[in-house]
């Protein structure tokens, strides 16, 4: 009874110190797939743990809110973007950015609910907030507090006209593309003109829409500045990416913070009945196959899913498959469907032989965590993209879903399985990976606390994203030295042929 009484006053004193030190953080991460939200409750939980008080405000329930005092949620299920039950395989790169259309209204919708008007009565010393929802830049307005945003990707050109972070479009290709440096001709005007026009689609399309729609709810105030203006107040940037992971290496402004992997973590022991079974594969070990969050895989077409059951029924390893359903018709004896699966914990066990992935950023992250060469099948977005760059880095394959038939499946799954090069160059990215002078929750911590102690922390803002393109690149120094040495060639010329004339017409009197 004594030690109860006392260890409950040693929680309710820790509580109190931690309520009274720690910063009111709010972190916004409503729109985007269920894999992103690793990425920000990572962050949230990194901050709570460390005695800050979190208002997490997300359209997916956080198992971290459940178990953490410090973090509350408010969970708008309403607004995920999974109810858009999009069919994947059936959809266009063009049809896929349509989508982005109906981001907005549901933006505006979760901005109207009455659990975040009551955020607008709160206090909070800062606002970490992910894309695609830039009508809560009405709250950042209104709060009058600095705001980093959460990026669940890499960097992006919009986000580096944001931040004032240098693009080079002559050797950065954007994720759309699987271009590996050098860049042809063609690829590098293709690249440049991506930079021009993906912030200005941004900019004067969807951020311009959302901002119509805000103010035009009254959810924004009238005297409250452009999107575009307010943006470029942002302290931060927390980017998923490993800077020392990147090829080429890309150039940073200090407002640009790498947080990639911060949802990694070690291999925990796997659930009873699942690592008996994981156990009992022998030396031939077991394939682990998912399609992620994003994708659901019951929307594969027969054709894909005959391919994948006849192949994976031909191996001697057995398959862990990620499924949607409780099992899949006509499935092999060696192959296993589990709703959810927890995919470091099995990224992570000895007798894993081959991880089979859509290409999804956060699952590639896991991979080199734990050193697992991929075989990937991009569904979407930028996925081809990630896949392409694993092939590039030689710790992975890329198969396209057109070109899947049972022979080449089989022989790409045992060319990656049995390739000895492309598994020590995955355990090569993973000891890069984790040899950081500081892992990524600590600098979350940091800099978050950072710029909440510095009021934004002005000082570590680029002027690039102020400038006009004319003056950042000297556009007008150069005119004005290419006209001045146009003028003075031109004027060299003329003098010299004034002088061949003077000279011409002497010796002709001369001669006459």
């Amino acid at each position: 009874m004594w030690r109860a009484q006392h260890l409950l006053l040693l929680m309710a004193v820790s509580l109190f110190v931690l309520g009274s030190d720690g910063y009111r953080v709010l972190v916004v991460g409503i729109l985007g797939t269920r894999s992103h939200t690793h990425f920000y409750s990572a962050i949230a939980k990194q901050l709570a743990d460390s005695g800050h008080q979190v208002t997490y405000v997300s359209a997916y329930s956080s198992q971290e809110a459940k178990t953490n005092v410090n973090i509350r949620e408010v969970w708008l299920p309403e607004v995920s973007v999974s109810l858009l039950n999009q069919n994947r395989f059936n959809t266009s790169t063009v049809g896929f950015l349509l989508q982005l259309k109906k981001l907005t209204p549901m933006c505006i919708e979760s901005l109207r609910n009455s659990q975040v008007q009551e955020l607008f009565q709160e206090k909070f010393d800062v606002i970490l907030l992910s894309p695609f929802n830039d009508c809560y830049l009405s709250l950042v307005y209104q709060l009058q507090i600095p705001f980093i945003y959460l990026y669940p990707v890499g960097m992006t050109s919009t986000l580096a006209e944001i931040v004032g972070n240098p693009s080079f479009p002559a050797f950065v290709t954007p994720q759309i593309f699987d271009y590996s440096h050098p860049l042809t001709f063609g690829q590098r005007t293709q690249n440049a003109l991506v930079e021009v026009v993906s912030p200005s689609i941004s900019k004067y399309g969807y951020n311009n829409q959302m901002e119509q729609e805000c103010r035009s709810s009254g959810l924004c105030p009238a005297d409250m500045p452009p999107f575009v203006e307010i943006q470029q107040n942002v302290s931060l940037a927390f980017v998923n990416s490993v800077r020392e992971l990147e090829t080429p290496a890309i150039p940073y402004v200090p407002a640009v913070v790498h947080l990639g992997g911060i949802h990694c973590q070690p291999a925990k022991p796997l659930p009873k009945d699942l690592d008996n079974w994981a156990e009992a594969s022998g030396d031939d070990g077991f394939i682990f196959f998912s399609l992620g969050t994003a994708v659901r895989s019951v929307d594969l077409p027969e054709s894909h899913r005959q391919v994948l059951i006849k192949t994976f029924g031909s191996l001697k390893q057995r398959v862990l498959w990620k499924w949607d359903d409780e099992s899949i018709p006509g499935m092999p004896p060696n192959v296993r469907v589990e709703k959810w699966l927890p995919q470091q914990d099995i990224l992570g066990h000895p007798k894993l032989r081959l991880f089979i992935t859509h290409g999804g950023l956060l699952s590639i992250f896991e991979s080199v965590y734990h050193g697992r060469p991929l075989l990937g099948i991009p569904v979407m977005g930028d996925q081809k993209g990630n896949m392409m760059t694993v092939e590039r880095q030689g710790w992975g394959k890329t198969l396209l879903w057109e070109d899947l038939v049972e022979e080449r499946l089989l022989e790409e799954i045992l060319f990656v399985m049995n390739n000895k090069t492309m598994h020590e160059e995955a355990r090569m990215r993973s000891r890069l990976m984790k040899d950081q002078p500081r892992t990524p929750k600590d600098l979350a911590l940091f800099w978050t606390e950072y710029v909440i102690r510095h009021k934004g922390a002005a000082h570590l803002k680029c002027p690039i994203a102020q400038m006009p393109w004319y003056i950042l690149y000297n556009a007008d120094v150069w005119l004005m030295l290419v006209t001045s040495c146009v003028l003075i060639m031109w004027l060299l010329c003329w003098t010299l042929l004034g002088i061949i004339r003077f000279f011409f017409s002497k010796f002709k009197i001369k001669k006459d």
